[in-house]
């Protein structure tokens, strides 16, 4: 099973804003636990360049392209806030690594 990863940033004098669109995702994208798991919902910093925020869903098995499609659809809820980026990774468990050589 593998993981997304996001990654947030966004200058601070956006927080407010950043705010309220997030609640309105989450209301329109709420945790669809028959995609997987939210391991880390939401977990932010802040750093000298703005707010940072990470999330981290562990995808059921043939779920992926699913979950990568509805995590993409509810990060474009803030495409239009000014400084907003993101990253969204799909990163894999040690025994999938594992098999792709062989073990």
């Amino acid at each position: 099973m593998p993981y997304i990863f996001t990654t947030s940033v966004y200058p601070s004098d956006k927080v407010n804003e950043v705010a309220k669109r997030y609640l309105e995702a989450i209301a329109k994208y709420p945790p669809d636990a028959r995609l997987g798991t939210q391991i880390v919902p939401a977990a932010v910093i802040t750093t000298l360049q703005g707010i940072k925020v990470i999330g981290i869903i562990e995808v059921k098995k043939g779920k992926l392209e699913d979950a990568m499609i509805r995590v993409a659809n509810m990060m474009a809820m803030f495409f239009n806030i000014e400084g907003f980026e993101y990253t969204m990774e799909r990163y894999a468990t040690v025994e999938e690594a594992l098999k792709t050589i062989g073990m």
